[in-house]
């Protein structure tokens, strides 16, 4: 695929309803990698890099990151992006809830909080 197919792939990817078709999609592996990341050091958001993704043939490469609050990525990023997001990830419920980062194409960073009645701790017990 060359480069002007993936970049008019990745738009088509970079809208609200496609985010949400993807974090769906991918809810159990997430939760189980946010939770497993919150034990080891706390709270924070899982970053999902669509500037950085790629295709390896048909298969979607999608560098994805936690983030811990107070963590030496937060402080490579520049800190949360907004007051909101810190907010936001001061006060969610880590076994309930996950909170992700979308690092748009068009360099915006976006957030969700999402839960599903499969929690990140349950994911996380099942994987054990």
């Amino acid at each position: 695929m060359n480069d002007a197919k993936i970049q008019k792939k990745l738009e088509q990817m970079d809208t609200p309803d496609m985010h949400e078709t993807l974090l769906r999609g991918q809810w159990k592996n997430y939760a189980r990698f946010a939770y497993e990341h919150y034990l080891q050091e706390g709270r924070g958001a899982i970053l999902i890099d669509l500037k950085r993704a790629s295709f390896k043939g048909k298969q979607l490469q999608l560098p994805s990151h936690y983030v811990a609050d107070a963590s030496d990525k937060l402080a490579k990023l520049g800190g949360w992006p907004s007051p909101e997001i810190a907010a936001v990830v001061r006060d969610y419920d880590p076994e309930l809830d996950l909170i992700f980062l979308v690092w748009r194409l068009d360099d915006e960073i976006i957030y969700y909080v999402a839960t599903d009645d499969f929690t990140p701790k349950q994911a996380y017990e099942a994987r054990r």
